[in-house]
C-alpha cells in the first residue's frame, strides 16, 4: 500500500520540476547601457564614462549579477525580464558616486520586457571616483 503513496509523491515532485523552461524562450530582453559622468555639478552636460562596473539587483529578490560598459560607455546586454535597480563601482571594487538625478530610485531602476530593448543610462557625479585595471588575459 505504500507504493502508491511513494509514486505520487514523485509525480507531483517531477511535474513542479518539469513545469519550469529550461530555455529562456519569451523570457529575456535586452538593455542598451551607457554611463556619463558630469563634466560640473548642476549642469545638464556630461561625457561618457567608460569601464563603470553596474551591479543590476532584480526587485523583490536577493538575484544580482554584474556588467560593465567599454571604452566608449556603452554596452549591450541580454537580460531576463523583470524589473531592476542599478548601483555603479569602479573595476576596483569601490562604490562609484552617481548624480542626484541617478540616484533617485525613479532614475535608477527600470524594467525589462520579454522581447524589447530597454535604453538605460547612469550618470556619475562630477567629484565621481572610480577606477582600477581589467587584468589582462595572458600568460603567466
Amino acid at each position: 500500500m505504500r507504493q502508491p503513496a511513494l509514486l505520487l509523491i514523485f509525480l507531483a515532485v517531477a511535474s513542479s520540476v518539469f513545469a519550469q523552461s529550461p530555455d529562456l524562450c519569451g523570457k529575456f530582453a535586452f538593455v542598451s547601457l551607457s554611463t556619463g559622468k558630469l563634466v560640473k555639478e548642476g549642469e545638464p552636460l556630461d561625457e561618457f564614462a567608460p569601464k563603470v562596473l553596474l551591479r543590476f539587483t532584480r526587485k523583490g529578490s536577493t538575484s544580482r549579477f554584474l556588467a560593465m560598459t567599454g571604452t566608449d560607455g556603452t554596452a549591450f546586454i541580454p537580460i531576463e525580464a523583470g524589473t531592476y535597480c542599478v548601483e555603479a563601482f569602479g573595476v576596483d571594487g569601490n562604490r562609484a558616486k552617481m548624480s542626484a538625478r541617478s540616484s533617485e530610485p525613479i532614475h535608477r531602476c527600470f524594467t525589462a520586457v520579454a522581447g524589447r530593448v530597454v535604453e538605460f543610462g547612469v550618470t556619475l557625479a562630477a567629484d565621481a571616483k572610480y577606477g582600477g585595471k581589467v587584468p589582462t588575459l595572458g600568460v603567466d
